[in-house]
């Protein structure tokens, strides 16, 4: 077989999942949507600060304010443009931390087992013991509202599911053949849990993080709602909502493109990680789906 050939056949395998997989293509068409408009909101839109009182409560389908204006005149549009990248850098940040975080508790506690295994699972059940919302809620006067402070707070909760399936997949994992060999060949435990566990679990581990993005991005939203989390100069669908809530019934836009944008949003990475998980023929009870 040519190079070229070759090449072609490792493409089609690629692509097949997204050729065929409704939800995979749905999904990833929505988020590429999401993230150009708002990249392009970003340079093309104003401020979404900038506030002009002559232009408050500003009705849908004006040239100025396409989606209308809030009680200090601000534009909707470019809230909802602005409002999407800040979930979307929320979102991934966690993901990414908690992912971190998670797979190396799980890979540590997958692999020695004994003592070390029983203490790290100890400290997966407290922190399920913990109500998220209340350890939110208390945690926040101390770490503060900024971008960073609420990204560590989200992932205080956030790297329980990886650190669970990490380690459920190892302890069927570090009993094969190829880890033995591993061991024998005298490679390093660094070695055996980066480059032969690892990829073993890392299907699981893009499906949970495509599937923990919504989630994180309700939490972002549902803090910033009760005022715990991101606050103006940050822009922040949820703070937006949280603002426009007094006055649903005589500026219902107020609410509804910001909630519209954040159902959007979750409904992008739940069809993006429902189709990875069904392309690689993943269990949905491993996944507490």
């Amino acid at each position: 077989m040519s190079a070229v050939a070759a090449a072609a056949a490792a493409a089609g395998r690629l692509t097949r999942p997204l050729r065929y997989n409704v939800s995979l293509r749905l999904g990833t068409a929505l988020l590429l949507a999401i993230i150009l408009f708002g990249v392009v909101g970003t340079f093309v839109l104003p401020d979404p600060n900038d506030q002009n009182l002559d232009d408050a409560y500003a009705r849908p389908g004006s040239v100025a304010h396409p989606l209308g204006a809030d009680a200090l005149g601000r534009d909707i549009l470019s809230w909802v443009s602005h409002g999407l990248l800040t979930g979307l850098a929320v979102s991934v940040s966690v993901v990414l931390l908690s992912a971190f975080v998670g797979v190396v508790v799980g890979l540590a506690a997958g692999y020695t087992g004994g003592l070390a295994d029983g203490l790290l699972m100890r400290l997966v059940d407290l922190q399920l013991a913990i109500p998220p919302l209340l350890l939110f809620i208390a945690a926040s006067a101390v770490v503060g509202t900024d971008f960073w402070s609420l990204v560590f707070l989200l992932s205080v909760v956030g790297w329980v599911p990886y650190a669970r399936i990490v380690r459920s997949e190892v302890l069927a994992e570090r009993e094969r053949s190829y880890v033995a060999a591993a061991r024998l060949a005298g490679a390093r435990l660094p070695r055996v849990l980066f480059v032969h566990l690892l990829p073993a679990t890392a299907t699981l581990i893009i499906v949970l993080a495509s599937l923990q993005a919504g989630i994180v991005l309700l939490w972002e939203s549902g803090l910033s709602f009760l005022g715990l989390g991101l606050q103006p100069p940050v822009i922040s669908l949820g703070f937006m909502i949280s603002q426009g809530r007094s006055d649903l019934v005589e500026a219902w836009w107020i609410v509804t493109f910001p909630g519209l944008a954040i159902v959007l949003l979750v409904l992008a990475f739940n069809l993006l990680g429902d189709g990875l998980r069904d392309a690689f023929h993943l269990d949905v009870n491993l996944l507490g789906r």
